[in-house]
């Protein structure tokens, strides 16, 4: 394992005002998926709340990120070949952000920087998120200059992801109503360390857990009030209503269901911003070089677990396994786009945007991609565990050791709920006193 290079920076967006968007009523516009030699090299582990990092390299076992084990997968979109039971094996990313010409030689679009990534889906109320996982892919040239497999960090290259309440990405209400919650920067990312026209692809899962005056672990479609051990969450949207519950823009529908599918709306976004156009540090110096800008980066596409579908006319469905604890349950084949703030600092909305329909028989490389995938994109949220605690078995293998007072711990020094042993709300003495009370009983 290796300590990550990149430099991070992290700043939270607490409970606000509703963003504002120009309204459009615009069909599916159709995009190409990026092609290119994509080969992820590395996981980055990274606690926003401590600053702990760690690196670790695919081709050494990857593991996910020591959060203390308190953490379960609770909504994902991992699955990065949904075509695979049709022969076909390659990955896709999205290049969201390229500064260099187009293909006929002209300058970048309107939408080929700054522009920012939508993706959305559908979660239960009060849910409680602790860490997330994100990824990128990228062409913007690094090096390695110590030989341990990754990139030593770009400098100016970076990925702003942010989450947010009661959006359904416009897809059924054009004025949206979501409200942010947590927001956080990454600078100087690590970029492609092989050959010009290859590209490097890099996971991470962004631990939020910390202290109380730290934390930035977020619920997702409050309902009631109360955070449920959360530090963030939008428990009054100005009219004394929790967001689940809410209905401001007076439609007799609650905001946080448009679908009426009985879960709540939810939303993630990206943005990348190029070497040598922001200035990250405030020192006025623009950070990197604008000569670094002209490559792409983007996202990997993935899918939730579940079953490709050959409907037999032509059209493909993918079917989602409700069944897993982790479904990425409401995610659809569909995306959408904002342009850059404008002169008045408005977000336009630029529209709704899939590839042309998902299929696993479409021609094969290299006359063609092998597939059409999914406008799904790699993704996964992870929450408080739901184990339950007997008797001081606190990692639930039936037997009480020195290993249990280590979890027990560990949870207890970031104030996890779970080292909350009396249930006060309070991490005090008492707590340990319980404990180590229930430990030395021993179980029935």
């Amino acid at each position: 394992m290796k300590s990550s290079k990149s430099i991070i920076l992290a700043m939270c967006i607490a409970a606000g005002a509703a963003t504002s968007f120009a309204s459009a009523n615009e069909p599916l516009g159709i995009l190409e998926p990026t092609k290119g030699d994509v080969t992820k090299v590395a996981h980055i582990y990274f606690n926003i709340a401590t600053g702990e990092k760690v690196v670790t390299l695919f081709h050494d076992n990857q593991t996910t990120g020591a959060d203390g084990g308190s953490s379960t997968p609770i909504w994902s979109v991992l699955n990065g070949v949904p075509c695979a039971d049709s022969g076909h094996t390659t990955e896709f990313f999205f290049g969201l952000d390229d500064n260099s010409p187009t293909s006929m030689g002209g300058p970048p679009t309107s939408l080929a920087t700054a522009a920012t990534l939508s993706d959305y889906g559908d979660i239960a109320i009060d849910t409680v998120v602790d860490c997330v996982h994100i990824d990128w892919v990228t062409g913007h040239t690094d090096t390695d200059s110590d030989s341990d497999g990754i990139g030593d960090g770009v400098p100016g290259l970076g990925g702003q992801w942010t989450y947010w309440d009661a959006d359904n990405a416009r897809q059924i209400d054009f004025n949206s109503t979501r409200l942010p919650l947590v927001s956080f920067t990454f600078v100087d990312l690590p970029g492609n360390i092989f050959a010009e026209d290859e590209l490097t692809g890099y996971t991470a899962d962004i631990d939020l857990a910390g202290t109380f005056s730290s934390s930035l672990t977020f619920e997702l479609g409050d309902s009631d009030g109360d955070l449920q051990g959360a530090s963030i969450g939008n428990s009054d949207v100005g009219d004394g209503l929790p967001v689940a519950v809410a209905d401001r823009n007076f439609d007799s529908l609650p905001d946080s269901d448009l679908d009426g599918d009985g879960l709540f709306d939810w939303s993630w976004t990206v943005r990348f911003f190029q070497p040598g156009t922001e200035d990250f540090d405030d020192d006025g110096i623009i950070d990197g070089d604008i000569a670094d800008s002209m490559k792409p980066i983007g996202v990997s596409f993935a899918a939730p677990d579940g079953t490709a579908i050959n409907n037999g006319d032509g059209t493909w469905t993918w079917d989602i396994d409700t069944t897993t604890p982790d479904a990425g349950t409401g995610e659809e084949d569909r995306f959408v786009l904002h342009s850059p703030p404008d002169a008045n600092g408005d977000i336009l909305y630029a529209g709704g945007f899939w590839f042309g329909g998902f299929e696993c028989n479409s021609l094969p490389l290299p006359d063609g991609p092998g597939y059409t995938p999914l406008a799904m994109f790699e993704h996964q949220l992870l929450g408080p565990s739901t184990i339950i605690i007997d008797c001081g078995d606190y990692n639930g293998d039936g037997v009480l050791n020195f290993f249990d007072i280590s979890a027990f711990l560990g949870l207890f020094s970031v104030m996890d709920p779970l080292a909350d042993y009396n249930g006060d709300g309070a991490f005090n003495f008492f707590d340990i006193s319980l404990f180590l009370a229930d430990f030395a009983a021993g179980c029935p």
